[in-house]
């Protein structure tokens, strides 16, 4: 933690003392962003998720400048010295309490590793923690998803294929896709939320476990070196590398066996009336069949 991440916390905590402790709606504060990760500047602002209960819009305000000497709220704009600026993301404690409200990726990112200022009654931390769990379930899921979306648009066939009959533009859309599903592997696989798009790369960098000589192959991965099928060709080479980097570690760490891109598809697809289950599709389809004209 940076020197201006602790004044910066420091500076949160006056304000929770002074405004936020006799305010009974507000029942807990998480900061996210840089105060959080301890990487806050001197000019950052203070980025916080505020949950309110009930929710109350007038308790406290949403983006601002606060004044300790004279404890008033001036707007973000407006020239006043030595004031301490906040940034809040308010929500609902009820509504984010029931189990039927999906919480956004993005907010559970944040959440995950935010910096706990004030639980008023101990249940805020519970909370995140429950709905901020990367579960197994989940996990596989999404490395599936990912696996047989980049199988497929990083095939020799596809990517072929696609610069030739759909043109440079559509290819190279076609690989900011498998771009996607490789960054919603590795989170996966990290046991990560992924973060806001625009703040992605710098969480991405920092993951447990990522391929060799990533940062060097992500360039290649995210840009092409020029407009020609050969700058395309240099992506997708990339993209391919980080992806078998990736399969690999699943099957060294038993998430997968030898044919890991079946086995996701096989998975992801678990249904009647595919190819590996036709056979049993059309005896019970006969003995279905035999029922209606009984």
């Amino acid at each position: 933690m940076n020197i201006a991440t602790k004044r910066k916390r420091t500076e949160l905590l006056t304000y929770i003392q002074r405004e936020v402790v006799r305010e009974p709606s507000v029942q807990g504060v998480v900061a996210i962003g840089s105060v959080s990760k301890g990487i806050a500047r001197d000019d950052s602002d203070i980025d916080a998720v505020v949950f309110l209960e009930p929710f109350d819009l007038y308790a406290i305000p949403a983006e601002f400048k606060w004044l300790p000497d004279q404890g008033t709220y001036h707007g973000i704009f407006s020239a006043v010295e030595n004031s301490i600026q906040l940034d809040f993301k308010r929500l609902d404690l009820a509504q984010w309490s029931k189990q039927t409200y999906e919480w956004p990726e993005s907010i559970c990112a944040e959440l995950s590793g935010g910096w706990i200022a004030f639980d008023r009654n101990d249940g805020i931390q519970k909370l995140i923690a429950e709905r901020t769990k990367y579960g197994d379930k989940m996990r596989q899921e999404h490395l599936d998803e990912a696996i047989v979306g980049l199988d497929w648009l990083l095939s020799e066939a596809t990517t072929d294929r696609t610069w030739t009959t759909l043109g440079p533009s559509i290819a190279h859309y076609r690989l900011h896709s498998a771009y996607d599903y490789l960054m919603q592997a590795l989170f996966a696989y990290n046991r990560r939320w992924r973060s806001l798009r625009s703040r992605e790369l710098s969480d991405l960098l920092i993951l447990p476990w990522l391929p060799e000589r990533f940062e060097e192959q992500l360039l290649l991965a995210m840009n092409a070196l020029s407009a020609t099928q050969e700058g395309y060709q240099q992506r997708v080479v990339a993209l391919r590398y980080c992806f078998n980097e990736l399969v690999a570690k699943c099957q060294q760490d038993r998430l997968y066996g030898e044919n890991a891109v079946s086995e996701a598809f096989i998975r992801q697809y678990d249904e009647p009336g595919r190819n590996w289950n036709m056979d049993e599709w059309n005896r019970k389809h006969e003995e279905r069949n035999a029922k209606v004209r009984e």
